[in-house]
């Protein structure tokens, strides 16, 4: 494979997916779109036992979004010209030998409207030789890093991604419902830049990531740790990897200042107490890929992603700037809901494709 979805210094891209393959992450969509840079809407995977063989497709709807993402020079100019043509890109790939497994492209179905059908051999392109025959290469990392190959799939008139649509392959699903462009230019309209709030980094954020990564973490007994209305507590535990983010949200209302957050703390959060505002700490136990920017807000049909550093204040130094997180070490902020969200209406917090909803 001469292409590479992410660009790595002496590395193809595609070595991503083959280390995902042999890991055997619970959550390989979420993985894959945190580490790419891709929005989520955009990623479908399709994981096939074979035998004992694992298989992961990798499929890529090629919109704008897609080529802001963390896309290879060499591969953003081969797909360039399938945007516009309800296209995906397509990367099937096995951690051994793929000698025992027949990929074969054609097995790849269409589901729209309830209806599963076939794709025509005219909808595919080949990117690595032999692709549409099902012929396996094996990664330039080496073979230890696995086999794959990549195509491209064109769908054209055949779909309409923002109604949805599905792929299958045997019993594997993946679905697709693309956020339209209405959608965003709807957020970003009612979300407007906030004023900024700054405030100074926690001094000891030590001892809460070493709290947040013990094995029992749930909304229960962080509320009664900290003396929370177990109303305002979320957990949301996302497995990437082979490892684990945790995500815990701590929704600002008048009841936190009787809490036993501790006065370092409660004293940099006060003036967001009210405003419909939520803490967010973020820890990954055993080390992890985290960003703050894969925070989006959810309310009546509606995404409401995040432009401007103003929608967050920092309570760890850099909190904005996190792109991984060692074992153990929390990064924390406060998430502002955009102008546009009701705070008294129920709505949701998502990362990436998991999410939790107040109230």
């Amino acid at each position: 494979m001469t292409h590479g979805f992410l660009e790595r210094v002496g590395l193809a891209a595609c070595l991503l997916v083959f280390l995902l393959c042999v890991a055997g992450s619970a959550d390989v969509r979420t993985d894959l779109a945190l580490r790419t840079g891709l929005d989520p809407d955009l990623v479908g995977v399709l994981q096939i036992d074979d035998v004992g063989t694992q298989v992961t497709i990798v499929l890529v709807f090629l919109d704008a979004r897609a080529f802001e993402s963390r896309m290879s020079p060499a591969l953003r100019a081969l797909l360039a010209p399938f945007v516009g043509r309800n296209a995906l890109y397509v990367n099937p790939s096995v951690s051994t030998s793929a000698g025992g497994f027949p990929f074969d492209p054609a097995s790849l179905l269409l589901e729209t409207a309830g209806r599963s059908e076939p794709l025509s051999a005219e909808a595919w392109m080949e990117i690595t030789p032999g692709f549409l025959s099902g012929a396996f290469a094996a990664n330039p990392g080496g073979v230890a890093q696995g086999y794959g190959s990549e195509g491209v799939l064109v769908l054209g008139e055949a779909v309409d991604p923002v109604l949805g649509f599905a792929l299958t392959y045997g019993t594997a699903r993946a679905e697709f419902r693309i956020v339209s462009d209405r959608e965003i230019d709807r957020a970003q309209a009612t979300s407007p830049a906030q004023t900024s709030i700054v405030v100074p980094a926690l001094d000891d954020s030590l001892t809460l990531g070493t709290l947040l990564a013990a094995a029992e973490a749930s909304e229960a007994s962080i509320s009664a740790l900290f003396g929370l209305d177990e109303r305002l507590v979320r957990v949301l535990e996302i497995g990437h990897g082979g490892g684990l983010l945790r995500l815990v949200f701590v929704r600002l209302e008048a009841s936190v200042r009787e809490s036993q957050l501790g006065w370092d703390l409660l004293s940099r959060i006060d003036p967001l107490i009210g405003t419909g505002a939520a803490m967010v700490w973020a820890v990954c136990p055993d080390g992890g890929a985290f960003t703050p920017w894969g925070l989006y807000v959810q309310q009546d049909a509606t995404n409401y992603v995040f432009f401007s550093p103003s929608s967050f204040v920092e309570l760890t130094r850099d909190f904005l700037r996190v792109e991984g997180l060692a074992p153990g070490e929390l990064a924390a902020g406060v998430l502002r809901l955009p102008r546009g969200v009701d705070p008294a209406a129920p709505f949701t917090i998502a990362y990436q494709t998991s999410r939790v909803t107040y109230p």
